[in-house]
């Protein structure tokens, strides 16, 4: 073994103690031309961060279920989308319908029908709601983007559902 595989051996494991200020020079450069070609996608922290926010882990996870073809196609003509979730347990679908520049209603119906609890996540905001004993339950003003839903079930068992994060 010479000097140099001996004193490769006694380095740090720390990758910037052997960077030397060209070494730094072109990583920055590195940086800036990665990040001009392929900039991190706007509002991805925040999705990220609202989708590893489930706290409650015993919940049961529901299904999205099929939308219909033009479901996703936002035009003047098409101004309600209606979207059904299915588990184990409940059967959710929520009408949503535009209510302005920038935010929607959200009309919902759980089955079995009783008086759950219905929690609205959006990316730095919750709101709770009962459904009646119909099963209904609403939200106005809700603004655009991501949301997620739980119910907290009335009868206990599973304490709880959750839907996968949708865009309104």
């Amino acid at each position: 073994m010479n000097e140099h595989d001996r004193s490769s051996l006694r380095r740090s494991a720390d990758p910037h103690d052997d960077l030397d200020a060209t070494d730094a020079a072109i990583l920055r450069g590195l940086r800036r031309v990665v990040t001009a070609a392929d900039p991190v996608p706007a509002g991805l922290v925040e999705r990220i961060r609202f989708a590893l926010a489930l706290e409650d882990l015993e919940a049961e996870m529901m299904r999205l279920q099929e939308e219909p073809a033009l479901a996703g196609v936002r035009t003047a003509e098409q101004a309600t989308r209606t979207v059904t979730f299915e588990s184990e347990t409940f059967t959710i679908m929520i009408s949503i319908r535009s209510s302005g520049e920038g935010a929607v209603r959200l009309d919902g119906w759980i089955a079995p029908a009783a008086a759950h609890r219905v929690e609205l996540r959006l990316v730095g905001d919750r709101r709770v709601v009962m459904a009646d004993e119909q099963g209904r339950f609403a939200y106005d003003d809700v603004p655009r983007g991501l949301l997620q839903m739980a119910v907290y079930n009335a009868s206990g068992r599973p304490k709880s559902v959750v839907t996968p994060s949708i865009v309104v």
